[in-house]
């Protein structure tokens, strides 16, 4: 009996064990929703409307030798409420999911979550900190990012939410233009 009452109050700590501490989550079965909000590193409403890229990972039941199994990801976008507030469904069939938050002038943030017995529900904030250099980084790192879900069918992201990334990218690279013009 007192192995089966140790067992019972050591547990929570094992199936939480592999998320870092800023994390917040609630007991259940298994992670259903993912919850918080999407501010700048100061506490602040960002300036710039973000979105969220949402990749889930779905596990196919290949497994070539000596190899690591394979899995199909699809992808959607998720647009936070005007105060930085989100709410993500993590579809019971996906083994992990990858959230990236992108706004206009603020660093990328990416951060994975795997499905684990004994965490319910998630809350994790993200703090995006203001880029110094957003002409750069837009170069270099968004826009090849976000132009992979728009070419790549794989991640079976809807046609409107890709328009919407063709637009996003299409409407800050106009402004870049602008600056230089002036």
């Amino acid at each position: 009996m007192r192995v089966y009452l140790l067992f019972l109050l050591v547990l929570p700590a094992l199936l939480g064990g592999c998320y870092p501490k800023s994390l917040n989550y609630s007991p259940g079965w298994g992670t259903r929703t993912i919850e918080g909000t999407v501010l700048e590193e100061n506490a602040k409403v960002l300036e710039s409307q973000p979105f969220i890229i949402v990749l889930e990972y779905y596990s196919n039941f290949v497994k070539f030798e000596n190899e690591s199994p394979l899995y199909a990801p699809k992808a959607r976008l998720v647009f936070p409420e005007k105060n930085g507030n989100f709410r993500i469904s993590f579809d019971l069939k996906a083994t992990a999911i990858d959230l990236t938050f992108i706004a206009s002038a603020y660093s990328m943030q990416r951060f994975r979550f795997r499905r684990q017995l004994g965490v319910g529900e998630l809350r994790y904030d993200a703090s995006l900190p203001r880029s110094e250099v957003w002409q750069n980084e837009f170069i270099l790192q968004i826009a090849p990012f976000l132009e992979n879900f728009i070419l790549e069918q794989r991640y079976k992201m809807p046609d409107s939410q890709q328009l919407f990334l063709g637009n996003w990218l299409a409407e800050e690279r106009r402004r870049f233009a602008e600056e230089k013009g002036n």
